[in-house]
């Protein structure tokens, strides 16, 4: 890959593409102001991310963040019910912008990364993934074969990616020595400060996982994980894995075979510091069989349990490839909306809604569809 080259007009178009909505970084300067000044501050900052990226060298300012804890659901009293939010220099941003387009650019073009992984990358999605998948499971029932999939949970995945074993990986991708001194900087010596209601914590350092709220961390994680796929079993989207199996036998007969791929991620992960949540895994069996075969599927000694309807990506899957479970999550959802809707018509228009307004074909798809989308 040839050396990263910074141009004003590019780092004015990066400018000019900051959302004015975002927060501003640690150093507190809002992004409306480098927008507005975009002409302005191009020809000094294109100097700037010059000379950091010829002297591989990330000033210790771009290298905090401020973590914002937001509430999920449970108990507020549970620290493990927040989801933290990272903020970081805007300046950073923009330099990671320039460099990670330049990267990703090369990478596609010479086919780096693994064709089995849909996550962060342009032109592939989350569809693309559970329509290969999905095609290959249905395509096996009809078949009167049998195909499995085991769903593989990976613990803390973007925060616990060693940075030694990461690093020594780069230069395998013909990545420039100048970039890779740069994201060793990048990467070394980080820290994060949280931040609730206005009261700040001390300076906690960072030693592990890539920088969240970062625009370069996705690219640099599946570099990190890319030689993980390096069995035809094992598809991604991000850190979402699953093992794929497909036999035109009985599942259960193939049982030896069934563990490889899952046995061979969990090896690969804790050669880098990684580790599989057994607990939160599980196969599922695609057959038109009555009676569904009993797999055994073992990690770290842990059976993992074969369930007979599984969420996968967002989407419910069962055992005969129906479809039905999902349809019948979505018709309840759509309803839900619906009634809403239904209810605040009456209040828009002043009087109360006419008995008609619910029996009009036509009215309903749309308001289903309004629903929904």
């Amino acid at each position: 890959m040839p050396d990263v080259l910074f141009s004003q007009r590019s780092v004015r178009k990066a400018l000019l593409s900051l959302d004015i909505q975002k927060s501003s970084g640690p150093d507190g300067i809002p992004p409306i102001v480098l927008r507005t000044c975009a002409p302005e501050l191009a020809p000094v900052l294109t100097r700037l991310f010059r000379y950091s990226y010829s002297q591989g060298i990330v000033p210790n300012s771009w290298k905090t963040a401020f973590v914002h804890p937001i509430p999920k659901k449970g108990d507020r009293s549970d620290p493990s019910n927040y989801r933290p939010i990272a903020i970081t220099s805007l300046f950073s941003k923009i330099m990671e912008s320039i460099i990670n387009c330049q990267l990703i650019r090369y990478l596609e073009d010479h086919q780096l990364i693994s064709d089995r992984q849909y996550g962060f990358r342009r032109g592939r999605s989350v569809g693309d993934l559970l329509v290969y998948l999905t095609h290959r499971w249905a395509e096996a029932v009809e078949s009167k074969g049998e195909a499995l999939a085991v769903s593989l949970d990976i613990a803390k995945a973007f925060d616990r990616v060693w940075h030694k074993a990461l690093l020594s990986k780069l230069p395998s991708y013909g990545l420039p020595e100048k970039l890779c001194n740069w994201i060793t900087s990048f990467l070394a010596d980080r820290s994060i400060k949280v931040v609730v209601d206005g009261a700040c914590s001390d300076y906690k350092p960072i030693n592990a996982g890539v920088p969240q709220g970062c625009v370069l961390s996705p690219t640099l994680f599946l570099l990190h994980i890319n030689d993980m796929l390096l069995t035809g079993n094992i598809h991604c989207y991000a850190d979402d894995s699953t093992a794929l199996f497909v036999t035109n036998a009985s599942i259960a007969k193939a049982t030896s075979r069934l563990s490889q791929p899952a046995n061979f991620l969990n090896n690969w992960l804790f050669e880098h510091g990684l580790s599989i949540s057994p607990l939160k895994c599980s196969t599922m069996v695609f057959s038109r069989r009555r009676q569904t075969p009993e797999v055994s599927i073992y990690i770290d000694n842990t059976l993992i349990p074969t369930e007979n309807q599984v969420k996968f990506l967002g989407v419910i899957l069962d055992n005969k490839m129906t479809g039905i479970p999902y349809l019948s999550y979505i018709a309840s959802k759509c309803e839900k909306n619906l009634n809403v809707i239904r209810s605040l018509s009456g209040a828009w228009w002043g009087t109360p809604t006419p008995k008609s307004f619910y029996t009009m074909p036509l009215l309903e798809v749309i308001l289903t569809m309004a629903a929904f989308y």
